[in-house]
């Protein structure tokens, strides 16, 4: 598939083109071909709603997210979802199997959804995963759903990425605590208390309420609204908070700049690794070279230093 009929593919909203376009732009040896792509594209993107989920694991954020896209699609919108860090050795086998349900959910719904693994530096978000947000976002989405695992970085990343950031949490599991100590109560936009049909929920409404009063006001006023997911209880509240967000976000000139400067270096520091990497393939083919370091019985990194010492002169 030429790069050029993936990017027409991508205009057209064509599911296949959205999917091998996202696996190009996750593999490291393809930078070349995803940078292609987002060239493509990118004069379609910045009209996409990116609507950022964090929380701790096991709080019920996939079965949160599933109803919410739904709820989003049946207002005659196209949402797509997009998983972060599915991989992760703190996540478990319990997140990965909410997700492939979800995943099952949502398709069945029509509602494209895809995991990413998170490869960015510190455990933040991955170049990778800012690029499948415009690739989504140039196939015609009007919602960009995306979730993170609530264990690092990433989490606070999002704010980098999402319009909307929602922190979910819930009650009887100290939450609201930790929300504090990872600094997380500084990044929502909307919090979340889910599982409202659960003893200690209301109370968690009050103590997530007060910290938010503790920390410096802004000029969007953090609504905190309960989720009964079972039950669907709480959903036209989220969307309309949501949908307010929104608004209110046309009234914020810098937020586009921002974002802009933060795709810049990203953009900037795939290219200096792909020019590092072309420049280490060429000097570790020189077979005599490589042959002479392991005859000096030295270990790896010392021979990576002396390649790199020596440069193109030779060794």
């Amino acid at each position: 598939m030429k790069i050029q009929d993936i990017i027409n593919g991508i205009l057209n909203g064509d599911r296949r083109s959205i999917a091998r376009a996202i696996s190009i732009v996750e593999d490291d040896e393809m930078v070349i071909e995803a940078s292609e792509i987002i060239k493509g594209i990118y004069n379609q993107t910045g009209r996409a709603h990116v609507i950022g989920i964090t929380g701790p694991p096991g709080i019920g954020k996939s079965t949160m997210i599933g109803r919410l896209a739904r709820v989003l699609s049946d207002g005659n919108k196209k949402v797509s979802v997009i998983a972060v860090d599915a991989s992760s050795p703190f996540s478990g086998g319990s997140l990965l199997g909410n997700r492939i349900r979800m995943q099952e959910s949502l398709t069945e719904n029509g509602i494209f959804m895809r995991s990413l693994a998170n490869r960015g530096m510190n455990g933040g978000l991955s170049r990778s995963t800012w690029d499948a947000v415009k690739i989504l976002d140039a196939a015609g989405n009007d919602y960009i759903i995306i979730e993170t695992v609530g264990a690092g970085q990433a989490d606070l990343d999002i704010v980098d990425l999402a319009d909307t950031v929602i922190v979910v949490l819930g009650p009887g599991l100290g939450d609201e605590i930790q929300a504090i100590k990872a600094g997380i109560m500084e990044i929502g936009d909307i919090f979340i208390v889910n599982k409202m049909d659960r003893d200690g929920s209301f109370l968690a409404m009050k103590d997530i309420q007060d910290s938010l009063a503790m920390t410096p006001q802004k000029e969007w006023k953090v609504p905190v609204i309960g989720l009964d997911s079972l039950k669907g209880k709480g959903y036209d509240e989220l969307v309309s908070e949501i949908t307010k967000h929104g608004v209110f976000n046309t009234s914020r000139p810098n937020i586009r700049l921002d974002r802009f400067k933060k795709e810049v270096e990203m953009a900037l520091q795939a290219e200096i690794r792909r020019q590092y990497l072309l420049e280490a393939r060429e000097l570790i083919s020189k077979k005599d070279a490589i042959a002479r370091l392991s005859e000096e019985k030295i270990d790896p990194y010392s021979a990576a230093m002396k390649i790199l010492k020596s440069g193109k002169t030779g060794l």
